[in-house]
C-alpha cells in the first residue's frame, strides 16, 4: 500500500534552465517529484542510483543526443517509461525512438494541459499490466476518423494534438488517398473552433476563373452569370477553418491574393471595392513536393513560408504496417452493412495479400477494392478469388533496370501485370528466378538514379520518387551503415 501512495519520480532531462524550470511548473498540479538534470551523463548517473517512475528526454543535449541515453536506459535499467521532448523538424527521430521502447513523444514547445496529459497517461500505463497495455492499444486504434495505430500514424496524431489549440497554419502532404481531408478535419475538430464551421475547398477541382469567386465570394453582376451576391469559402469559415486542397494547383495571380488575405485577414470580394474582415484558421494539403513547386516557379516562396508552418506528412499505406487490415475490416464491415450483404472476415490467404501489397492508391484504393469485393460476391468470408484484378496477381510489382532509367520512380511503382493461370496462382513465371533482385538492390539503384539525376539535391529527388526526404535520408544511412 505505501507504494501506491508514494510520491511519483519524475526525471527531466532538459538543458535549458528556463524552459525545463516551466515545465517543472507545469507539473506542480500532478503532485509528482519533479528532478532537472542538463545532460545526458547526469540522467544516467541519476537512474543508476533511483529509479524514476518517468523520464521526460530531450532529444537534443549537450553531450550526447536523446537516442543514446534511450538505448542506455533501456540496455541497463530495463523498462522505465521514457517520453521523448522534441521540435517539430525531429519527429521522425522520435518516431524511431518509439521503435526502441520510448512510451510516447511531447513536441516542444508544448502547453501545460499537453505536458500533463501525457505524463499522467505515462504513468498510469505503467501501472496496467501487460494485458491491460495491450487492450489499451486496440481500443486506441481509431483516432479523430483515422484508424490505425502504427507508430508514423502515432508521430500524425501528437503533431495534430499539439498543433490544433493554436491558430497556426498546418500543412499537410502526403500521396494521394493517404487521407488529407481527414486530417484537416481532425485539426478541426480537436481545436477550440470544432464547433464553428469547417469549410474545404479543393483548388484542382474549380477552374482557374472561378475560383477567386470560390474564394473570396462575389457581388450580383462581377461578371456574366453572377445574378445573385454569393459569399465565398473565407466569409462561409469565418470563426473556423478553412481547408485548402491541392493548394500547389492555384494560379500565381490568385496566390498573391491570398498571401494579402493572410497576412491581413481582409478580402474583396470579386466586383466589390468593399473590404470585409474575417477569422480563419488555414489548413493546407498537397500532393506535391511544395518546396520543389516553389524551386520550379509554380509557387509563390513568400507564400510557402507564410502557409508551412506546422508541416503533417501523412505516411503512404505501404508504409502503415498492420493499419492496412485494420482499415480492411472497418470497411468490410461498413459497407457489407450499405449493402445488405454478410461478409465479415478475410481468408489467411487474403490477409496475406493486402499486406504485402503496395498500395500505390493507398486508402482510397483500399476503399474502392473492399467495395469491388462486396457488391460482386456474397458470402461471409472474402477469399482470394474475389479480389480483383490486379491485386489477385499477387501484388508482386517488379521494375527493371530499363524502366528505372527511364522514370526515376520507385521499384514498386512498376508494375507487372501477369495473367491468371489458376484460381491458386499468385504470381506469372514471365521472368526466371535467376533474374529477380532483392527488392532493396533495385530500390538502391532507383534512388540513387533518381539522386544522380538531381545533381545531388534529396528534397527534388523525393519529390520525383513521390516520397518524403527523410525516407531517403533514411535509406542512405542504412545503406552506408551496411557497408561501414
Amino acid at each position: 500500500m505505501e507504494s501506491k501512495t508514494r510520491q511519483r519520480q519524475v526525471l527531466m532531462v532538459e538543458d535549458t534552465a528556463s524552459v525545463a524550470a516551466l515545465y517543472k511548473s507545469y507539473l506542480n498540479p500532478l503532485g509528482v517529484s519533479v528532478t532537472i538534470v542538463g545532460t545526458g551523463t547526469e540522467a544516467l548517473a541519476f537512474v543508476k542510483d533511483i529509479t524514476p517512475d518517468l523520464i521526460l528526454l530531450d532529444l537534443r543535449l549537450p553531450d550526447m543526443t536523446g537516442m543514446q541515453v534511450l538505448e542506455a536506459v533501456r540496455r541497463d535499467h530495463g523498462n522505465i517509461p521514457v517520453v521523448i521532448m522534441t521540435a517539430h523538424g525531429s519527429i521522425d527521430v522520435a518516431v524511431e525512438a518509439m521503435r526502441y521502447g520510448a512510451q510516447d513523444f511531447l513536441i516542444k514547445p508544448c502547453e501545460a494541459d499537453r505536458l500533463r496529459v501525457t505524463v499522467n497517461n505515462a504513468l498510469k500505463e505503467e501501472e496496467k499490466s501487460p494485458q491491460e497495455k495491450k487492450s489499451s492499444k486496440q481500443a486506441g486504434a481509431q483516432y479523430q476518423g483515422f484508424i490505425g495505430n502504427s507508430l508514423p500514424m502515432q508521430a500524425v496524431y501528437r503533431v495534430i494534438e499539439s498543433a490544433a489549440s493554436s491558430k497556426a497554419t498546418v500543412f499537410i502532404t502526403g500521396e494521394s488517398g493517404t487521407g488529407k481531408e481527414v486530417c484537416a478535419e481532425a485539426v478541426h475538430a480537436a481545436s477550440p473552433r470544432n464547433d464553428k464551421p469547417f469549410v474545404a475547398l479543393n483548388c484542382a477541382a474549380i477552374p482557374k476563373e472561378l475560383i477567386e469567386s470560390e474564394l473570396f465570394g462575389h457581388v450580383k453582376g462581377a461578371f456574366t452569370g453572377a445574378s445573385t451576391e454569393r459569399q465565398g469559402a473565407v466569409e462561409l469559415a469565418n470563426n473556423g477553418t478553412l481547408f485548402l486542397d491541392e493548394l500547389c494547383e492555384m494560379d500565381l495571380d490568385l496566390q498573391s491574393k491570398l498571401l494579402r488575405f493572410i497576412q491581413t485577414g481582409t478580402y474583396q470580394k470579386v466586383g466589390s471595392s468593399k473590404t470585409s474582415t474575417v477569422d480563419v484558421r488555414f489548413v493546407c494539403a498537397t500532393n506535391r513536393n511544395p518546396w520543389l513547386e516553389v524551386q520550379e516557379g509554380r509557387f509563390r516562396e513568400d507564400l510557402y513560408y507564410r502557409l508551412h508552418v506546422i508541416p503533417v506528412s501523412l505516411p503512404p499505406l505501404r508504409d502503415r504496417g498492420d493499419d492496412v487490415l485494420e482499415i480492411a475490416h472497418a470497411l468490410l464491415a461498413l459497407m457489407s452493412v450499405e449493402e445488405g450483404k454478410n461478409f465479415s472476415r478475410f481468408s489467411p490467404e487474403v490477409i496475406r495479400l493486402f499486406k504485402a501489397y503496395h498500395w500505390q492508391g493507398n486508402v482510397r484504393e483500399l476503399q474502392n477494392v473492399i467495395r469491388n469485393i462486396v457488391v460482386l460476391n456474397e458470402g461471409e468470408e472474402v477469399t482470394l478469388q474475389m479480389v480483383p484484378p490486379p491485386i489477385n496477381n499477387g501484388g508482386v510489382k517488379i521494375a527493371s533496370t530499363s524502366s528505372i532509367a527511364s522514370t526515376s520512380h520507385m521499384a514498386a511503382e512498376a508494375p507487372v501485370q501477369p495473367e491468371v493461370q489458376t484460381a491458386t496462382s499468385s504470381v506469372s513465371q514471365i521472368v526466371s528466378k535467376s533474374q529477380i533482385e532483392p527488392l532493396w538492390i533495385v530500390e538502391k539503384r532507383a534512388i540513387e538514379a533518381a539522386i544522380d539525376a538531381c545533381d545531388g539535391n534529396i528534397p527534388r529527388a523525393a519529390g520525383l520518387l513521390e516520397v518524403s526526404p527523410s525516407t531517403i535520408y533514411r535509406k542512405l544511412q542504412t545503406w552506408q551503415e551496411a557497408q561501414g
